[in-house]
């Protein structure tokens, strides 16, 4: 009976050590920010728009976060708008979600595994292409499939919107600056845990030269 019950030790401990450092090195390669080839020089600004990780397990209705739920409807009301002006002037929207595919990382938390519900787009957001780009990391051109849409597009300024502030729309805007795109940050369509990270992360953007705009100067540009 000794002998079973130490080996029932051993098989949970290095259960709990594989799963654990899994975890680790999945975290881990989350945070890395492509560098990625530089864009081609156009002679006219071409933008599109992109949204970020505005997912049914962070907004929506299997959202656990209250910083989240609580901001949901006004940040979906200002991206919809904004996603409205840019179908109208025909700025390519493209829509970004997180999903994860590691059968371990599922295991401890299965939120957004990938095909599960939490990983669909917000049924509230205005889904106005079929440029839905599914990342594992961060940063959103860890999917080769971003970088071959705004090429085809002759794309060199992106507007950005989403969640969260310090993770996925920061990385994504730092490999968008790696690439040479001319980045802008739309304040009140971003999401952070809090007013005071959120702060923080606006005088980070704007110190690694990330324009900050608000919705109402999106809505009255000119592209």
């Amino acid at each position: 009976m000794k002998k079973i019950i130490i080996w029932i030790v051993v098989i949970v401990l290095f259960v709990v050590i594989v799963l654990g450092g899994n975890l680790i090195i999945f975290e881990r390669n989350g945070l890395k920010v492509s560098k990625g080839s530089p864009i081609s020089t156009y002679p006219t600004e071409n933008p599109a728009l992109l949204v970020i990780d505005i997912q049914e397990y962070t907004t929506g209705k299997l959202a656990d976060m209250e910083c989240y739920i609580t901001a949901s409807d006004s940040l979906i009301r200002k991206v919809n708008q904004i996603i409205d002006s840019a179908a109208i002037r025909r700025i390519p929207v493209i829509y970004v979600r997180s999903e994860v595919s590691n059968v371990l990382v599922n295991l401890l938390n299965n939120s957004i595994a990938k095909g599960s519900e939490g990983v669909a787009l917000d049924k509230r957001l205005n889904v106005v292409s079929d440029y839905i780009i599914p990342k594992q990391r961060e940063d959103a051109f860890s999917n080769p499939q971003l970088d071959d849409i705004l090429v085809q597009q002759h794309i060199n300024k992106l507007y950005v919107t989403g969640l969260d502030a310090a993770h996925c729309v920061k990385s994504t805007m730092q490999a968008a600056k790696n690439r040479g795109y001319k980045v802008l940050a739309i304040n009140d369509a971003i999401l952070a845990q809090s007013d005071s990270l959120k702060t923080k992360m606006l005088a980070e953007y704007k110190a690694g030269n990330i324009e900050i705009i608000t919705s109402s100067e999106f809505l009255n540009s000119h592209d």
